[in-house]
């Protein structure tokens, strides 16, 4: 149910309880109270003739019906009206600020904020279209109401490759975007392919991934010999990046986003950069200074910390080598392109990609990973209001206004920028 439909229901059943308060104090309407018996306990008999009496204040001349009752009356009709059609589903669940509808079931703060922003830019918009962000993995989108037009998530049919480590490989090889020059590090299927491919390599780490994990969950780094002794075949094997571009001689990672939309990629300029706590190492396979980055911890004990892409003064820098490998990477991403370009006129799919990158020491990017179902909500004023939402309200000013803006960077489409 919307917010304005629960605010509508609770007001509706306060408003209700108050009349009937008030309608049950008139008592006009009550079940009559049985005639009380006399002190020799018979009860005493009604008259078989109906008795009239003055209409008393809040009553109506002529009928056995009190203003409360019709307040009562009212305020049952209105809330019948305001919360029964959405409770049924002739409403449907789509919020709605101002002209924009939208329905979503992460990062609701942000695209909140997103959506009003909108709605204050955009006082006249009222195109019948509803916009949704909705993860379908472990929920079912619910009724949303008739529109012309439903912009919507790309089914995972189409993107879960591309989330998982193994099958976006896959994809890499099968379109000739990986090898030691390609936009993302080498990554290989098992120890012995690892094992042969860096032979000529002694000091190489790798980071073993378990496929469909996120988040860390399962990750390890190892080095070539202890490489030799990992028998499990669950994993995937992604050469580390070691020589490194840092800050304040630390590791940190850019977390980036792209919209595919409309046949095209377009790479937005605000970031996360997440900086390491621990001082960096090449040949390290301890955590905190390859992969672990607590930041959300209050007082973090390795110190690691958040900035702002667009606020270094490296972000242009940084932004075009991202640029670049995304440009490589389009013959792997033609799937998704294909499926989000205009059907019957009109574009109404999409996806929104969470990348994280690291800055190799001669200034290039390479690309570590891709999340096709970014969370958007950090519980970090920084990101959620320095990236999210302007993040999210550019991506809607283009998919529901047709407004391209400057932080979106076209990089795959009919018109690709020069890089």
């Amino acid at each position: 149910m919307s917010p304005n439909a629960r605010r509508l229901r609770s007001g509706a059943l306060l408003c209700v309880a108050v009349a009937w308060c008030q309608s049950d104090a008139s008592a006009s309407w009550v079940l009559p109270c049985l005639p009380r018996p006399d002190a020799s306990g018979t009860a005493p008999q009604r008259s078989s003739s109906p008795v009239r009496r003055r209409a008393g204040p809040g009553e109506l001349p002529g009928l056995d019906i009190s203003t409360g009752d019709l307040a009562l009356g009212g305020l049952l009709l209105a809330f019948c009206a305001a919360y029964l059609p959405e409770a049924l589903g002739f409403n449907g669940a789509a919020y709605k600020v101002g002209g924009f509808r939208y329905f979503i079931n992460r990062g609701h703060e942000a695209f909140s904020e997103a959506v009003h922003q909108l709605a204050v830019e955009y006082p006249g918009y009222k195109d019948d279209t509803i916009f949704t962000y909705f993860d379908t993995f472990e929920e079912t989108l619910p009724q949303l109401g008739s529109a012309k037009r439903h912009v919507r998530l790309l089914d995972r049919e189409v993107t879960n490759i591309y989330d998982h480590k193994r099958g976006l490989e896959e994809r890499l090889r099968a379109s000739g975007c990986n090898g030691p020059d390609g936009p993302f590090p080498e990554t290989y299927f098992s120890a012995e392919e690892a094992l042969e491919a860096t032979s000529s390599s002694s000091d190489a780490l790798f980071f073993a991934k378990l496929p469909g994990e996120t988040g860390g969950r399962g990750l390890r780094v190892l080095r070539r010999e202890e490489l030799q002794q990992f028998t499990n075949s669950d994993y995937v094997f992604q050469r580390a990046v070691q020589d490194l571009e840092l800050i304040d001689g630390r590791k940190f990672v850019l977390r980036y986003f792209f919209l595919i939309y409309d046949g095209s990629l377009y790479l937005h300029h605000r970031a996360v950069v997440i900086v390491h706590g621990l001082p960096y190492e090449p040949q390290s396979v301890d955590a905190g200074v390859q992969f672990r980055h607590n930041w959300y911890e209050v007082d973090a004990a390795d110190g690691a910390y958040l900035m702002t892409m667009h606020k270094c003064p490296q972000a242009p820098r940084w932004r075009a080598a991202l640029a670049r490998r995304l440009a490589q990477l389009a013959p792997a991403l033609q799937p998704l392109l294909a499926a989000t370009a205009k059907q019957h006129g009109t574009a109404t799919r999409y996806v929104l990609v969470g990348g994280d990158a690291v800055i190799e020491g001669n200034g290039d990017a390479k690309l570590i990973e891709f999340n096709m179902y970014p969370n958007l909500h950090a519980e970090n004023d920084l990101a959620d209001k320095d990236v999210y939402v302007p993040l999210l309200s550019d991506a809607l000013a283009l998919m529901l206004v047709g407004q391209q803006r400057p932080n979106l960077q076209e990089v795959i489409g009919l018109e690709k920028e020069k890089l």
